[in-house]
């Protein structure tokens, strides 16, 4: 769990993932916060030991350098990458463990995804469900993920456009559909997304619902890519669960509610 100046939500989020018992840990990883996240870690740590970790970064490296930290610290099979803001519902992580130990050719599930303080007037745009369907596959909160893929994979590119616009998370995952199977679970229990006013998620239904695209973004999207491109390279050299046939498909599981 990346947090970077997170006080007021990482609470609630950490709670969240503690209350799935598939949640091993927590790996938190404090980006060089400003505000009090690492004190409030660091009381939850000493609730639940074991199960809360926290990394504090002296320097701030960004979301995809700061889930590249907890990815190199973590050791279940199975990772998700909760951001500090975002809630799992009750069960989702069962959903998602059933997923992927019954249908052993997944690469990563993506949980249902929910907003949360979202304007009513997008939510009411005739176009505003394919638009969030979008968001579904692209951010990283509703994802569980085998480790070994994500490895492979070489972890979310740090590259300098990134840091400017996101998308980090983008073009992992979109590598991953790319090669790869991915299930999806989206009407079972998922995560409940908070839209801030500067989130990526925001940005995309902008674009999709309006055709409005952030300052200098249309000129990084071939090298965004290209780093695609290389992941893509990266998984069909490493990755046992390349497939001849990649793509994303609706998976059902049986699962105790």
């Amino acid at each position: 769990m990346p947090a970077h100046d997170a006080a007021a939500t990482v609470a609630r989020s950490v709670e969240s993932a503690l209350a799935c018992p598939e949640c091993a840990r927590v790996l938190v990883i404090d980006d060089a916060s400003r505000d009090g996240t690492a004190a409030i870690v660091e009381s939850l740590a000493g609730r639940a030991p074991g199960r809360v970790v926290l990394v504090r970064l002296a320097v701030n490296g960004g979301p995809a350098y700061a889930r590249n930290v907890g990815l190199a610290l973590a050791e279940s099979d199975l990772v998700a990458f909760l951001d500090a803001d975002d809630l799992y519902e009750p069960q989702a992580l069962t959903v998602a463990v059933a997923a992927l130990d019954g249908l052993a050719d997944l690469a990563l599930v993506r949980l249902a995804l929910k907003p949360l303080g979202l304007d009513p007037a997008l939510a009411s745009h005739p176009g505003f469900g394919d638009a969030w369907t979008r968001v579904a596959f692209t951010v990283p909160s509703n994802v569980v993920v085998r480790r070994a893929v994500v490895a492979a994979a070489g972890g979310f590119p740090e590259d300098d456009l990134f840091r400017r616009h996101g998308g980090e998370d983008v073009a992992l995952f979109q590598a991953v559909v790319r090669t790869c199977r991915v299930g999806t679970l989206f009407t079972e229990p998922g995560v409940l997304y908070r839209i801030r006013p500067d989130c990526a998620a925001l940005k995309l239904i902008r674009a999709c619902l309006f055709d409005i695209l952030p300052p200098g973004i249309e000129a990084d999207l071939p090298k965004a890519e290209s780093v695609t491109v290389k992941i893509m390279q990266r998984l069909k050299l490493l990755s046992p669960f390349v497939r001849a046939e990649p793509g994303a498909t609706e998976v059902r599981v049986t699962w105790s509610g």
